[in-house]
């Protein structure tokens, strides 16, 4: 459906504007007094100051007891390693143990290779200046290879506020422009529609090694925006 900024100047004539009228419009009331609808945006950024890592520990043995127990002490090891690091014990979690049978195909028969214990363990790390050391920490404990590490705002509330308030300046100077061009000035507000866009996380698959501390951490800006759809009385 496409959308149109209209600026009604009485219940008969209609001017439109541009093609972008909020679909709210079309499918809500409008009033029958003057009115101008228009759609503004706000965005702010910000770079990230927190990272997500997600770890997974798993060991293939003959006895899902042996292979419990190696995944206990690797388990052991790397709580330890991060601890060292500073991270708070409120920031990891550790999820249950999985044990299944672990089989692999050889020449079109299955093979039952030995029992499978799994266990995953998410941390949060609220000073990325520590990022290189934790990765360190981590390899020593055994830690080849991490799943999704994604980067946050841990202030993404604020910044959303801060995309609103330049959404709504925007809303605001857009129907001052439209109504001074007719003659008219704006009222009131008759009705907003809010939608917000939280920042697209920055995730990467990370293959850890020896020298990963050494390796420069290099992250973009995100984006938080917000949307607003206003519809303006004039007067």
């Amino acid at each position: 459906m496409k959308n149109r900024i209209g600026l009604i100047l009485n219940r008969k004539l209609v001017i439109v504007l541009c093609a972008l009228l909020p679909m709210f419009a079309a499918a809500a009331t409008l009033p029958d007094d003057p009115h101008v609808v228009v759609s503004a945006r706000g965005e702010v950024e910000a770079l990230p100051d927190i990272a997500r890592l997600q770890l997974q520990i798993s060991e293939t043995r003959d006895t899902a007891a042996d292979a419990k127990n190696r995944v206990d002490q690797r388990t052991a090891r790397v709580l330890t390693a991060v601890r060292e690091q500073g991270i708070a014990d409120e920031d990891i979690q550790a999820s249950q143990i999985r044990i299944y049978p672990d089989y692999e195909w050889d020449d079109g028969k299955r093979i039952l290779r030995g029992q499978r214990v799994e266990r995953s363990i998410d941390l949060t790390l609220n000073d990325l200046s520590r990022y290189g050391a934790v990765l360190d920490g981590l390899v020593q404990a055994g830690i080849t290879e991490l799943g999704n590490v994604s980067f946050d705002l841990s202030n993404r509330d604020a910044l959303m506020a801060q995309a609103v308030q330049a959404a709504m300046a925007d809303a605001n100077a857009k129907a001052a422009t439209l109504a001074a061009g007719f003659g008219r000035r704006v009222a009131g507000v008759y009705h907003i529609d809010e939608g917000t866009e939280g920042p697209i996380r920055q995730e990467r698959m990370v293959m850890m090694d020896a020298k990963m501390s050494a390796a420069p951490m290099l992250l973009g800006k995100e984006t938080v925006s917000a949307t607003l759809n206003v519809v303006f009385l004039l007067k």
